[in-house]
């Protein structure tokens, strides 16, 4: 006898019953392969051969997987435990996935350029269900805004991404003294190329403080 357990997740248990009704009526062996193709595909467009055969299954298979599920799906690695995206967190997981998903990684940099606010200075992290985040005075995020775009533009050749148009943030400045502020931004009505958020996101970090220091 053969018995099959279904795990899943849904939003009501009248949606938990309809992919039961669903998936009973499917060939569960070729749901399998389905997923196993899937994950193969994902998994084996970066191969690494080194003298130490552990390091070879680490790298080739399980820390790609761990790149793509728990800290660009899920968001839940170490620290970031809210599900929340992290300006430069994100953008260098999808630096890590730019030859395995490029279309992932494209998708993560015009995602990640919307959440920068007009005077340059970006979100340092934000809430996905409602766009509720923080602004704050941590420079090292404007760089990497451009330093991925160009990694990406490099790894596919994929310059028309320079042209694609997003929108800005809007909300209230800093006041001086003040590190940081919780809240929900408004959408802009200015929209602008990818080129151009990485521009002004470079040069607002050009600033510097009394001590010549960033």
């Amino acid at each position: 006898m053969e018995v099959v357990f279904f795990l899943g997740h849904a939003a009501s248990a009248t949606d938990a019953q309809a992919l039961v009704t669903r998936y009973r009526q499917m060939d569960l062996n070729q749901v399998l392969r389905s997923v196993t193709d899937y994950w193969d595909g994902a998994l084996s467009t970066v191969q690494v051969k080194t003298p130490d055969r552990d390091m070879d299954i680490i790298l080739n298979r399980w820390m790609l997987y761990q790149t793509l599920v728990c800290r660009m799906w899920a968001r839940s690695a170490f620290y970031q435990a809210s599900g929340a995206y992290g300006f430069r967190d994100q953008l260098q997981d999808a630096m890590a996935l730019t030859l395995s998903n490029p279309a992932l990684a494209r998708e993560h940099l015009l995602r990640a350029a919307g959440r920068q606010f007009v005077a340059g200075d970006v979100q340092h992290w934000w809430l996905p269900s409602n766009g509720q985040g923080v602004r704050t005075r941590i420079s090292d995020d404007r760089s990497w805004l451009a330093h991925c775009a160009a990694h990406y533009i490099e790894s596919t050749g994929d310059v028309a991404v320079l042209d694609e148009a997003v929108q800005f943030l809007e909300g209230r400045e800093l006041q001086p003294g003040e590190h940081d502020a919780y809240f929900l931004p408004d959408i802009s009505e200015q929209r602008a190329s990818l080129y151009e958020h990485c521009a002004r996101a470079l040069d607002q970090s050009l600033a510097v403080g009394e001590h010549g220091l960033r």
